[in-house]
């Protein structure tokens, strides 16, 4: 199969390796969110198969259509769950009071990230403020358009850059950065 690929709706999208065979397909062109002033880095992943197919594309295609309106759910989804139990989050409903009032836009949740699989897909921000997000952020697991748990991931391992598979008969030239 290619290591690049069109899909109507989302992109380019380029294959790389993950840890534990796990296979990558990047979105090229990240959707640019207007809440942030940056783009939003969104890849699938696929465990045991490089067929991107496999993937409910059009959902993708919604949520990068759509970045915002989901950064904002998902923003407003983690927020409900901090003033529901604090504890989880790592605070006393005390010291979760301040970041209750706050917009969702001020949310202090940074560097947010789409990672779609098969039967769901992941909004993690890889930083903030709340004591939770130590040391690699927080997720908002989504089923299609509707969010369902947040996800601690301080026990999460580091992912390694994603390296991108090279075209048949291509040599790979990267070096190290």
């Amino acid at each position: 199969m290619s290591s690049n690929v069109f899909r109507t709706g989302i992109g380019r999208l380029v294959l790389g390796r993950g840890p534990d065979g796990l296979r990558v397909w990047s979105v090229e062109q990240a959707p640019w969110s207007a809440l942030y002033g940056a783009p939003v880095e969104a890849a699938i992943l696929l465990d045991g198969t490089d067929d991107v197919d496999q993937a409910d594309l059009a959902l993708v295609g919604e949520v990068l259509g759509r970045i915002d309106h989901y950064l904002e759910t998902g923003l407003r989804f983690v927020r409900e769950a901090l003033a529901a139990d604090p504890a989880f989050f790592g605070l006393t409903a005390a010291r979760s009071e301040p970041y209750l009032g706050l917009p969702v836009t001020d949310f202090p949740l940074d560097h947010p990230r789409l990672d779609f699989h098969v039967d769901e897909w992941h909004l993690r921000f890889a930083e903030g403020r709340l004591p939770i997000c130590d040391p690699y952020g927080l997720a908002v697991v989504f089923d299609g358009q509707r969010p369902l748990r947040v996800e601690d991931l301080s026990d999460a391992t580091a992912m390694e850059p994603v390296e991108a598979d090279a075209p048949d008969g291509a040599e790979d030239t990267a070096g190290p950065e």
